[in-house]
């Protein structure tokens, strides 16, 4: 194995602020955008357009913490800096040791998400497009594509999300706003009229939906020395907050908070109801449908990336090793994506992964960040991140 195989890939600073706010957005928007709107208002009815936006407040907590983390221990991933925070100077075997379940957790998280977020994806495809094609065949194309991804280093990570950023956010934008065309505003009426218990429900359900930021546990490591991480955390989130909540207005305004309980995915219900001026696109849904796909890739694609990653960097070997276990581990995670034998039960997994994310993507770094602090660690590291900042 090469001397660049086995230095550790956190070494490689090479994320831009834009790169970093680009990969937290379209990890973000995937398979919710699609069933958001029913979420939303299952709870708060017609005030349901409120949850994205305080779900979307509750992942800008979590993810600015995980870069406060990380700007306390720049250079080091989650599962790195997880050594330091729980070890000692004369056993670094402690820390290795204590930290082992949560570094466990979190990556069991990743591999969990990954599965029924491809499972998701493959009903869809398999219910509203190809319905002739086997679920087997979506799901090994899917795992194909986020492998080939797993075969590079982070650079081509960030370039990738960078790429398809721009394809993902405008298109699923002006579909938002086309579907006004038949919006009936006395739907959202009265405006607040929820109690305050459903709205706290509703802002948990909702943030279910914006899943995924926890990557940047691994991935704000290769921030460029001069990338804002917080800015960073604020336009990803806040890009995230503005479709999520768009998508559910319109649901909302075009069926009602009632009918939207009727529909599996309901988002997909009102791109079909929506017309493009001039008839362009007899058949709007075929092109959101290819958009969402791509959304859906890099969703997929960085938290098994994530995995992975932090796999590689808990037994401390390089590119090589990285590459054969996303291989060999992409076939019990194929198997365990077709573990649900129906909807319901997807849904029902789903629900229960997404407490696990919340678990891993808030919890795990409020802990840390008690932790790091009562042991006064990080000073010098807060000095160096100074000029990351």
């Amino acid at each position: 194995m090469s001397q660049n195989q086995n230095q550790p890939a956190s070494r490689v600073n090479t994320m831009t602020t834009w790169q970093l706010s680009s990969l937290i957005t379209s990890t973000l928007i995937g398979v919710g955008v699609l069933t958001l709107p029913r979420t939303a208002s299952e709870v708060l009815h017609q005030q349901g357009w409120t949850a994205p936006l305080m779900g979307g407040a509750i992942a800008l907590t979590a993810t600015l913490l995980i870069a406060w983390l990380s700007r306390r221990y720049p250079g080091l991933t989650f599962v790195q800096y997880s050594w330091v925070i729980w070890g000692s100077q004369k056993g670094k075997w402690q820390g290795k040791l204590i930290s082992l379940p949560w570094v466990l957790l979190y990556l069991g998280t990743l591999y969990v998400g990954t599965a029924i977020t491809s499972r998701l994806f493959g009903e869809v495809v398999v219910t509203a497009v190809l319905r002739e094609t086997p679920l087997e065949a979506i799901l090994i194309t899917m795992f194909c594509l986020a492998l080939f991804l797993c075969l590079h280093e982070v650079e081509v990570v960030a370039r990738v999300n960078e790429l398809l950023f721009l394809l993902i956010l405008f298109p699923v934008l002006i579909i938002g706003l086309l579907s006004f065309q038949k919006a009936d505003w006395n739907q959202l009426l009265p405006l607040f009229s929820a109690p305050f218990k459903d709205v706290v429900r509703g802002a948990a359900q909702s943030a279910f939906s914006y899943q995924g930021y926890e990557v940047m546990l691994m991935f704000f490591a290769f921030a460029q020395i001069g990338a804002r991480k917080s800015k960073a955390s604020c336009l990803g989130i806040a890009m995230a907050i503005g479709v999520y909540t768009l998508i559910t207005v319109s649901g909302i305004a075009v069926f009602g908070h009632e009918e939207l309980q009727k529909l599996t995915w309901p988002t997909l219900e009102i791109v079909k109801t929506t017309q493009m001026p001039g008839l362009v696109l007899e058949r709007l849904e075929s092109a959101f449908l290819g958009v969402w796909v791509a959304a859906v890739f890099t969703t997929v694609s960085n938290t098994y990336y994530a995995f992975n990653l932090g796999l590689r960097q808990l037994f401390g070997r390089g590119l090589v090793f990285q590459r054969i276990t996303s291989f060999l581990l992409m076939i019990p995670l194929f198997y365990l994506a077709l573990l649900p034998q129906n909807i319901v039960q997807i849904f029902r997994a789903a629900s229960i992964s997404a407490y696990f994310g919340l678990f891993s993507g808030l919890g795990i770094p409020l802990i840390y960040l008690a932790v790091s602090l009562i042991r006064k660690q990080g000073s010098r590291s807060r000095e160096e991140g100074k000029v990351a900042r």
